[in-house]
């Protein structure tokens, strides 16, 4: 009986052992069932690899050979299988880590209930087979592996199993403490500034945070705080009420419809901007469409007095704007549209930066604006911040100062000169299409040295995915002297469209991980090179 339990246990470490590696991915998946169900269908070699299948049909098949000929030591077996379970559960490598596992709260209470059911399992099945028969036989050890055999199979499964077991304490807690925030941002009494889109969240807070901030008192959610539990963080800790904050400026995100819509029952937006919308994040959304409903929450949460400032450039935001709600309504325009309240134009774009004219065509006033921001995807989000802070009573030669001294947002097409001379442009949080054509405009910019491309492709694009990377290939191909592929499942796409074009093949370069195509770059650049690194996938995706 001892020995059964005992298996029984060897079998439960290489479990927990297995729960631990998947319990990353499934950290890096935001906790959801269905993201990390997706993830596990296109990635066998990740979680069942043939070494699992050589071990559990090589392991059965020696045992039962072992027994037909009458060896029938128990201690024998009992090393066999731990050899056996060892061979099986060794973690195959991985090419690179990007991100470790974050022991939170969250992610200890889930993985060890995880470790509770895949231990529970085999003890029972052992302690089954024990109380049957008083001596212990080889077939019983033979029965106890196959039961561990066939848990370490399921075992990313037991993850969502631990977080469905725990849903009712995670439910309190997040209850707990939204309330607590609902009723902290309802004391401050502070102007709550939405801001979603497929793109540009982040960079237009950042740039509207600051013109406010000539003026008045404004909390921002950091970085990419834009979840129902970021923002109540956000709240929670940051939000003084002694301070006396004017307003509080929120990016919201979602990967199904219905997670905008509870952000904004929870902080109540008063005005709320509508940047872009686009194919990010399709494999989750499922369509188009859907992502336009989840995006047009925002708007829809807004009381009729409020104010919603639109890009109606978008063709898609232009019909949100045309729907007629709130009463205000403030337009944008860098594309010459006739109705917009705001306009820029005679844009100058260079390495150094951005220089347009913007007009408020409500009072007929013109400013030039400068700022060393790059990318012309700026002058939208800048315009955008601009209406909002007209609307709040800064007058554009305000709003031009504060201008002047904006500051990319970390890893968007932020700019920094090497001590060599060797000048990178950092787009590493870039993961759609229309972002991934501006950053290679900009790198086409620069004509002193060669233009490096650093890139594994980009993901969640759903049925579009391939295509889309397939043109990004054909578009590296017409602004980069030089194109480095970090492998991925993208590569094939990519590798595709650059040579369906007449570049040089000798300047295409593909190598297994991110860290291998530093280290090629940092040995080749000379002065007056530029390099840009497109999107930082997350290992999950490689």
């Amino acid at each position: 009986m001892i020995i059964l339990l005992a298996l029984a246990l060897v079998w439960s470490a290489y479990i927990i052992w297995r729960v631990r590696i998947m319990a990353r991915l499934y950290q890096l998946e935001g906790y959801q069932f269905q993201r990390f169900i997706n993830w596990l269908k296109t990635h066998r070699e990740r979680y069942a690899s043939d070494r699992y299948m050589i071990g559990f049909v090589g392991g059965v098949g020696i045992a039962q050979v072992l027994i037909a000929l009458g060896v029938d030591a128990v201690w024998l077996h009992f090393l066999w299988w731990t050899i056996v379970g060892f061979f099986v559960a060794y973690p195959e490598p991985v090419k690179e880590v990007k991100k470790k596992f974050v022991w939170t709260q969250r992610a200890t209470r889930l993985t060890v209930t995880a470790f509770v059911v895949g231990t529970a399992i085999n003890l029972l099945a052992a302690l089954a087979l024990g109380l049957q028969i008083e001596d212990v036989a080889a077939w019983q050890l033979l029965a106890v592996s196959v039961v561990g055999l066939l848990t370490f199979a399921v075992a990313p499964l037991l993850l969502p199993m631990g977080n469905s077991i725990m849903y009712p304490v995670e439910s309190s807690l997040r209850r707990g403490f939204r309330e607590k925030a609902r009723r902290k941002l309802k004391q401050s009494d502070v102007k709550v500034i939405g801001i979603t889109g497929s793109y540009g969240k982040t960079s237009t807070k950042v740039y509207l945070a600051h013109i406010l901030s000539g003026k008045f008192r404004v909390l921002a959610t950091p970085k990419s705080y834009n979840t129902l539990m970021g923002i109540c963080i956000v709240i929670n800790n940051d939000l003084d009420l002694e301070y006396g904050y004017d307003f509080f400026i929120t990016e919201m995100g979602a990967y199904v419809r219905g997670e905008i819509a509870e952000i904004c029952e929870l902080v109540k937006p008063e005005t709320g901007i509508l940047i872009a919308i686009g194919p990010q994040h399709l494999e989750r959304f499922g369509s188009i469409e859907n992502v336009e409903l989840a995006k047009y929450e925002l708007i829809e949460a807004l009381p009729q007095n409020g104010v919603g400032v639109f890009n109606v450039d978008d063709e898609r935001v232009k019909r949100a704007y045309e729907k007629d709600y709130p009463d205000t309504r403030y337009a944008v325009t860098v594309q010459g549209e006739e109705s917009p309240r705001f306009a820029a134009d005679n844009i100058q774009h260079t390495v150094h930066g951005l220089k347009f004219d913007v007009t408020d065509r409500a009072t007929n006033e013109t400013r030039t604006f400068n700022t060393r921001l790059i990318g012309l995807h700026n002058v939208t989000n800048i315009l955008l911040a601009t209406a909002t802070a007209r609307h709040y009573g800064m007058s554009l030669n305000e709003i031009a100062m504060r201008v002047a001294t904006l500051e990319p947002e970390e890893h968007r097409l932020n700019q920094r000169i090497l001590p060599g001379g060797v000048t990178i442009l950092d787009d590493a949080y870039n993961t759609n299409p229309i972002g991934a054509r501006n950053a290679l405009e900009v790198l086409g910019l620069y004509t002193n040295g060669r233009r490096i491309l650093i890139t594994p492709g980009i993901v969640e694009l759903g049925g579009i995915q391939a295509a889309e990377n397939e043109k990004l290939g054909r578009q590296a191909a017409e602004h980069c002297t030089d194109i480095v592929l970090v492998k991925s499942r993208e590569t094939p796409a990519l590798k595709r469209g650059v040579e369906s074009t007449d570049f040089d093949r000798k300047h295409l370069h593909i190598f297994e991980t991110t860290q291998e195509a530093i280290q090629w770059y940092q040995q080749t650049v000379r002065p007056g090179d530029t390099v840009l690194f497109l999107n930082d996938l997350s290992d999950n995706y490689l």
